[in-house]
């Protein structure tokens, strides 16, 4: 990694410090400036793929300092804020979810199952702004119709330590959770060039797709909470579920795949709910 002469690293103490307390334009311009002389190099794998995205940084008093292109979020460790939401219909067979299939041209888990909608949000973006536009963009919803129906579900935060290509780095995340029960008159469609393909699948195959490692990791998570918040993981069958709820962390999933307790405990017509 090539640092320029405004950032001042202490091996000793591990400490890597940006010297300036310039003006916002400025403090960004100089880690775009970084960013692009390292993602230039091809030294850093972390920097490979420029994401042409800004993300906003923030102190831990909430300032907001600087922006910066994503893809130095992991590498450095950011906060990555994000929306996510579960689309639904209730059926007679009880509840099904429509589950996108990511394009085979997608740069990270490409061909694998994904969140109904989810993205990122940009900066100064409010998170009922940013999924009502995800939502128009990904499944062709029309704004009005979802800020209509929509259901705000709380916030789901972990971390990982390796980046949505695999490279090592440091990912924190924050989900905005939301979840919409459509009309039965309403289909998704396809809209951007990011979804292969949209199915409406039974809670029972939502969950054997997790089991066999089908779905994007960190859209296991949100699928996990919609499934508590439904009552089909609870306190009847599932004697982890205070870890499964608390534990902040999905960086041992790799090998461990402890969040699935459930999942791998239980076949299918075991799990019941809403």
């Amino acid at each position: 990694m090539e640092w320029p002469e405004y950032w001042e690293i202490d091996p000793e103490k591990r400490y890597l410090t940006f010297q300036t307390v310039a003006d916002f334009e400025t403090r960004s311009r100089l880690m775009d400036e970084t960013l692009r002389i390292n993602h230039e190099s091809k030294k850093v794998p972390a920097l490979h793929r420029w994401a042409n995205e800004e993300f906003p940084i923030y102190t831990s008093t909430g300032e907001h300092v600087l922006d910066f292109d994503g893809c130095g979020v992991d590498m450095f460790g950011i906060v990555n804020y994000s929306v996510h939401l579960t689309g639904w219909v209730m059926t007679a067979e009880g509840i099904k979810e429509w589950v996108p299939r990511r394009a085979m041209t997608k740069m990270s888990f490409p061909g694998m199952l994904d969140n109904t909608v989810g993205g990122s949000l940009a900066t100064g973006e409010k998170p009922i702004d940013g999924i009502v536009r995800e939502c128009d963009e990904e499944i062709c919803l029309a704004p009005a119709y979802t800020r209509s129906n929509i259901r705000a579900c709380g916030t789901l935060s972990f971390h990982l330590t390796v980046t949505d290509l695999l490279e090592p780095a440091c990912q924190h995340q924050v989900q905005y959770l939301y979840e919409i029960e459509l009309g039965h008159d309403i289909v998704p469609k396809i809209g951007d060039g990011e979804v292969g393909e949209l199915n409406l699948l039974t809670i029972e195959q939502l969950v054997a797709a997790m089991r066999n490692g089908e779905v994007k990791l960190t859209c296991n998570m949100t699928y996990l909470a919609f499934l508590i918040r439904h009552g089909y993981i609870n306190a009847e069958n599932e004697p982890d579920l205070v870890e499964i709820s608390l534990r902040p962390s999905l960086a041992f999933l790799e090998d461990s795949q402890h969040f699935f307790l459930t999942l791998l405990r239980y076949g299918k017509g075991r799990l019941s709910g809403h």
